[in-house]
């Protein structure tokens, strides 16, 4: 396994972490009113699950691949799948704030990461991400470089 497999595989597991607690966190945040409880909830569901604009199994089409799936979380989807270009690593997310807390937590380790409408693709280099980008649109982030780990 290379070094940046280490760091993307901690940092989708720490991201899957956040967005879980952070999902937990945003439903137990609302002020208590009487009778009110389950209208908030209710609102607060309908609008927090809007479908994703791509899924790990259309995103893996487009590489050309089939997605092994791994992480299936009520707030996130993530698989992976192997090319001749390498090796990608697909996460779709169900609110734009996972995606965001998503990076905000793996960008420390470094990488490239192609990020779309609730969706993000990593790989072992912005050329192995090109085509793809070019399929599916999105756009570049790049994490802090991390040496000698």
């Amino acid at each position: 396994m290379f070094p940046s497999d280490r760091r993307i595989r901690r940092a989708l597991a720490l991201g899957a972490a956040l967005c879980a607690v952070s999902a937990a966190g945003a439903c137990a945040a609302s002020p208590a009113r009487p009778g009110a409880a389950h209208a908030e909830h209710a609102a607060h569901a309908s609008t927090a699950s809007p479908a994703a604009s791509a899924t790990v199994e259309q995103i893996a089409t487009a590489l050309g691949c089939t997605a092994e799936l791994g992480t299936q979380a009520e707030e996130l989807r993530q698989g992976a799948c192997e090319t001749a270009q390498g090796t990608y690593r697909m996460t779709t997310f169900r609110a734009e704030e996972g995606l965001r807390s998503w990076l905000a937590e793996a960008e420390p380790y470094g990488g490239v990461y192609l990020v779309g409408d609730r969706w993000v693709v990593t790989a072992q280099s912005a050329d192995a991400l090109a085509g793809l980008r070019g399929r599916l649109g999105g756009s570049f982030e790049t994490g802090a470089e991390h040496t000698g780990h």
